[in-house]
């Protein structure tokens, strides 16, 4: 993780998997930060998030967005103008293959009355994508089971993250120039 979610600051984190292990140690992953624009997949939990670290992007990239805005500081004293969900997309679909958003929010208020399920509906959103076939859904299930509260309710916002994304994937492949 870097940087503190305290005073408007952003947490960024990487994640890598390793399909399989090497007989030779040196190709196996040595570290969990991924390279300038080697990134598979963003899961960002706020669009203009998906604009601070585009670096990481390139042509193969895919984001999944939740489209539900959290103005900073600058914004809310009108000193900056938060941009447009059109414009977001715009500039990021130039450095990546797919971008896609789901109000993950909205649907965790609507299902569950609580915000607290928006990032595991956001990693079922991801899942959606296929960009991590190799992890089975089983696996995502079993963690949430060991490690979350409540896992009858965050394995059912995984599901509603999923069939949601497949949902908007699908409207997307259709009508590429829509923003749910």
């Amino acid at each position: 993780m870097h940087g503190l979610a305290q005073r408007e600051g952003a947490i960024t984190s990487h994640t890598r998997y390793q399909k399989k292990l090497f007989n030779n140690p040196r190709k196996d992953l040595q570290s969990s930060l991924i390279c300038y624009g080697d990134a598979d997949i963003y899961i960002c939990l706020e669009p203009v998030e998906a604009l601070r670290r585009g670096i990481f992007a390139s042509e193969k990239t895919t984001f999944v967005i939740n489209s539900r805005t959290i103005p900073g500081v600058m914004i809310t004293a009108d000193l900056e103008k938060y941009p447009s969900l059109d414009k977001i997309k715009e500039t990021l679909i130039g450095n990546a293959k797919d971008v896609y958003f789901l109000n993950a929010t909205e649907i965790s208020l609507e299902y569950f009355k609580q915000n607290q399920q928006v990032n595991i509906i956001m990693l079922g959103f991801a899942i959606s994508t296929n960009k991590l076939p190799f992890i089975e859904i089983h696996h995502y299930e079993d963690v949430i089971k060991e490690w979350l509260k409540d896992p009858e309710i965050n394995i059912k916002a995984l599901h509603l993250g999923i069939e949601k994304g497949k949902e908007i994937i699908e409207k997307m492949n259709s009508n590429p120039n829509k923003i749910e």
